[in-house]
């Protein structure tokens, strides 16, 4: 949209709505109803077109990564305007898959706590609407109420938005259009497909409030074949039976009846625990969400902490990182004069039983492994307003996300000796029993000294039911799926138990990623995703990066990691770790020139000699 273009939908829209600048500094509507627009755009034309997009209309680029902020009705407007030139009419239609999008589910963290099912979605949203608009109300109607009892699995609701008197009227649909997409994308909450839309009225087309029938199933097809199959498995087997036997006809067909029948519930009852465990991914990446956008606004209590004494003991440095589920601040002990660092799980967090629980399972895993590769806890306390803490060491250095993010992969050499590191952390912890299940470059700590390389975030991590002498308290229900899902392992996508090669598939996605720079699997889809990486098979780190001098060793060590069945992966870490140990290195580079490795070329890379000092140092012993 030319500059021309955007002045006139500027002072068209002032006009609409007399009394409201350019500016759109009024809190009216919550960011996130213009965020999965926003995603569509990044999709479709890159995420610097997107931003550009914001600017051109006078909001804030950073609105993009920020979905709890609000914003004008009028500037709203002028961005939906700038969107629907941007990538057509009808894509304005296609984005309720989106609401799912993990950077816009930063509103829906009061939501997630409260309801278990879509009916309940509706109905909260409806009872909250201040939560995401001002300017307007819902009123929700059940089209398809339960009879007798019965809960039935086709939904149909009537939802109605009124305008407050004092607001003006809407003179196209496009705020019609960033309400309904918002509704029909809840469903998709719980890997379902976006509900279907029936505009009953419109304040577009002079009517006095926008209704829409929302509708949709949550397996009504499932369970409508259950009687089906059965039927169709019974007659098909007496007809072949019949004609040698009347009796053993009908006895065969009501033996294959009733199998038809219970593979058809077991279908049925399949599709809902999808759902169940679906909702429970969305849940935690929720409250993840939740708690990274609380660290990183502006507004969020920037001295909170700092210069503060937690327990009588660690006064509060500055904030050096924050985690899935917490704030990591440098920290000094009086006592000792020693520098550690401290976690502090705040805000929604503190309150929720699963994260709680995440923390405290890093802090006993991390302190029960004393491993050299392995990030020492020293304490755990818990502050007077609830909020829980845990005292880890001080390390100075960057994660490997950073490193791989900004200097491009890792050269065969120095890949070696770090994943050898990450091996025998492994080891370590599964001689005690414990799976970490949640292995990514975040989670790769590499030290200043260029040397140690450390593992961290047990919080997610899997424990024996004997280990460290109690329970095995729960993150989530039993068949849930936990971990990232670009790094999981088949099993894990499925919900099935977890093993310590469960580990050695997420270390060889890792390892992949940090020598080639790509993911070996790829999907923008989650569900598909999580698919593919029972089914795919990746092409080998040559053949991805063929101009990258990678040891044909260390290929076939990586994609034994990256079997589908755990055991045909290596034994153990420490397998693993033996395997890596022998490849050839003699002639590899340690280190790149600065971004050489970035991205992939048509020609092969002239790579300079090790030099002696450059040489691959060995890995530390078992």
């Amino acid at each position: 949209m030319t500059s021309r273009e955007l002045d006139g939908v500027r002072s068209t829209r002032t006009s609409r709505y007399p009394g409201l600048g350019t500016g759109g500094m009024r809190e009216e509507l919550r960011a996130s109803l213009l965020k999965i627009f926003l995603l569509k755009v990044r999709e479709v034309r890159g995420d610097e077109v997107a931003r550009d997009l914001l600017s051109g209309v006078g909001l804030d680029p950073q609105l993009l990564d920020h979905e709890t902020a609000w914003l004008s009705v009028e500037a709203a407007h002028r961005a939906l305007l700038a969107i629907s030139e941007e990538i057509g009419a009808s894509a304005m239609h296609e984005v309720a898959t989106y609401v799912a999008h993990p950077e816009a589910l930063g509103p829906f963290v009061r939501m997630v706590r409260e309801v278990r099912e879509p009916a309940a979605a509706y109905r909260y949203i409806a009872a909250h609407a201040p939560e995401q608009t001002r300017v307007g109300e819902f009123e929700l109607e059940d089209l398809a109420p339960p009879k007798d009892g019965k809960t039935s699995n086709a939904h149909k609701l009537r939802i109605t938005y009124k305008p407050r008197p004092d607001e003006p009227g809407e003179s196209d649909d496009l705020l019609c259009t960033l309400r309904s997409e918002q509704l029909a994308g809840l469903t998709t909450l719980w890997g379902l497909p976006p509900a279907a839309i029936e505009h009953e009225s419109c304040l577009a087309k002079g009517g006095d409030a926008c209704r829409y029938v929302v509708s949709w199933s949550e397996g009504e097809a499932a369970s409508r074949r259950t009687p089906l199959l059965a039927a169709g498995a019974a007659l098909g087997t007496f007809a072949v039976t019949a004609p040698f036997s009347w009796a053993g006809g009908a006895l065969s067909a009501i033996v294959a009846g009733g199998l038809g029948y219970g593979l058809g519930e077991l279908h049925a009852r399949n599709k809902r625990t999808e759902r169940e465990r679906a909702y429970e991914r969305t849940r935690i990446a929720t409250l993840e969400r939740g708690l990274e956008l609380r660290g990183d606004s502006a507004t969020a209590a920037p001295g909170d902490l700092v210069g503060t004494v937690l327990a009588g003991k660690y006064r509060i440095g500055k904030r050096i990182g924050s985690g899935g589920i917490g704030v990591v601040h440098a920290a000094e002990h009086l006592g000792l004069g020693t520098q550690v660092a401290v976690k502090v799980l705040r805000g929604a967090a503190a309150k929720d039983g699963a994260e709680i629980a995440r923390l405290r399972r890093e802090a006993q895993v991390s302190s029960a492994l004393d491993h050299p590769n392995v990030v020492k806890v020293l304490d755990l306390d818990q502050l007077q307003d609830g909020s829980i803490f845990v005292v880890m060491e001080l390390l100075r250095g960057r994660s490997l996300a950073e490193k791989l993010h900004r200097e491009g992969p890792l050269a065969p050499g120095y890949a070696v000796h770090v994943f050898r590191q990450v091996c025998l952390a492994l080891a370590a912890a599964h001689d005690i029993g414990v799976v970490h299940r949640d292995l990514k470059p975040g989670n790769v700590f590499l030290c200043d000294d260029g040397v140690t390389a450390k593992v961290l975030d047990f919080g997610m991590s899997k424990l024996a039911a004997d280990t460290m002498g109690g329970g095995n308290e729960k993150l989530t229900q039993d068949g849930y799926t936990l971990g990232t899902p670009e790094y999981m392992a088949p099993e894990q996508c499925i919900g099935a138990p977890v093993e310590p090669r469960t580990d050695l598939y997420e270390l060889g996605v890792l390892m992949y990623e940090a020598i080639t720079g790509d993911l070996p699997i790829k999907s923008s889809n989650r569900r598909e995703l999580l698919d593919l990486h029972q089914r795919q098979v990746p092409p080998t780190m040559r053949q991805r990066r063929p101009d990258l001098p990678i040891p044909a060793a260390l290929d076939d060590a990586v994609l034994t990691c990256l079997r589908k069945k755990a055991h045909d992966r290596p034994a153990d870490a420490r397998a693993f770790e033996a395997m890596l140990a022998a490849v050839p290195l003699e002639g590899v580079p340690m280190h790149y020139p600065r971004n050489v490795g970035r991205s992939a070329s048509s020609r092969k890379v002239a790579f300079e000699e090790p030099r002696p000092t450059e040489k691959a140092r060995p890995g530390p012993s078992t």
